[in-house]
């Protein structure tokens, strides 16, 4: 096995779960949640996957050909139990972030763009240990064409159980809260079905399935973001004629470009006092604002967090103001 096949690999799979979670422009999910769900794809769910499936093929075929056995396996019980074992990692994720949001008020798991960055995550792992396990049994050219056509299609499958995990907080009615993961998985299996069933039959066209799974990727990822930017605008309105947020930082807060400029000139000119208070402040007023959001349709008890986001902001705001030097924006007493 070649050492810098398998290093290409290994930093492919760096970079795209970098730049997946960089693109959470808006609310980025911390490390202390992304790794271990990496690591879980990597290791827990890819020995659970081999386990089952093997099992199933064994099964199969003991009344059938093993030909029928690896068709039922790819098309049948792959998507199934890698989905389900991928989508264990989501759960848990899930409860230990609400466990820590009902202790600190801060939620790590809500929304869209949260469950597209954490179901990547543990798709990431998954398509790597996979992958060095068909370079082992098939050899680098195998490796190597998964690695570059496929590498995002766990990925992709599985953020739609993310997203299921992460509309949760989004849905008010406690006997409803099932249906978004339940319907998550059943998209994840559908879409990891049709590319099974298309490579088994068709070859390398299952890579034109696949592209159609990633512009539905790339179009939710889209979607959400803009979401997350009107969001922001719109419920900020109301905290800037309170006097909770500054015009200048309203200006800049749903928009990424311009928040990275203003940091950008904090650091360039050595003011790294203001560019830590400026992020943990426009941080706290974004969770203020998609809290809002949420708090209209979603869980009982967002309107009690919204409380103290404000008051957490408001400090933050007065840290900031006494501070910085020179002439600011004070928030009112």
């Amino acid at each position: 096995m070649s050492g810098t096949l398998v290093g290409i690999g290994v930093l492919q799979t760096l970079v795209y779960l970098a730049f997946i979670r960089f693109i959470d422009l808006y609310e980025r999910e911390p490390l202390r949640y992304v790794v271990p769900v990496f690591l879980w794809g990597f290791t827990v769910a890819v020995g659970v996957s081999l386990f089952f499936n093997t099992l199933f093929q064994v099964a199969i075929s003991q009344i059938s050909t093993m030909q029928v056995a690896g068709f039922l396996t790819a098309v049948v019980a792959a998507p199934v139990v890698e989905e389900c074992s991928k989508g264990l990692a989501l759960f848990l994720v899930f409860l230990v972030s609400y466990a820590a949001s009902r202790r600190r008020g801060e939620v790590e798991f809500s929304g869209v763009m949260d469950g597209i960055v954490y179901g990547s995550a543990v798709g990431f792992g998954f398509s790597l240990a996979e992958d060095l396990l068909y370079y082992a049994q098939f050899g680098p050219e195998t490796y190597a064409v998964r690695r570059i056509f496929g590498g995002f299609a766990h990925a992709a499958f599985t953020s739609m159980t993310g997203i299921g995990f992460g509309l949760v907080p989004w849905v008010r009615s406690p006997l409803l809260r099932l249906m978004p993961p339940v319907f998550g998985l059943g998209i994840a299996i559908g879409l990891h079905a049709a590319f099974n069933l298309t490579a088994s039959l068709f070859g390398p066209l299952a890579y034109g399935v696949l592209f159609l799974v990633l512009l539905l990727y790339v179009a939710i990822i889209a979607g959400w973001l803009a979401f997350e930017r009107r969001a922001i605008r719109n419920e900020l309105r109301e905290e800037v004629a309170a006097g909770l947020v500054s015009p200048e930082d309203y200006a800049v807060l749903p928009t990424y470009l311009r928040r990275t400029g203003r940091y950008l000139r904090l650091a360039l000119t050595g003011r790294w006092g203001e560019w830590f208070r400026e992020r943990r402040l426009h941080a706290a007023a974004v969770d203020l604002a998609l809290a809002k959001r949420v708090s209209r349709s979603g869980m009982r008890g967002e309107d009690e967090r919204v409380g103290r986001l404000r008051r957490k902001l408001l400090e933050l705001q007065r840290l900031s103001s006494a501070g910085s030097r020179g002439a600011r924006w004070t928030p009112p007493a």
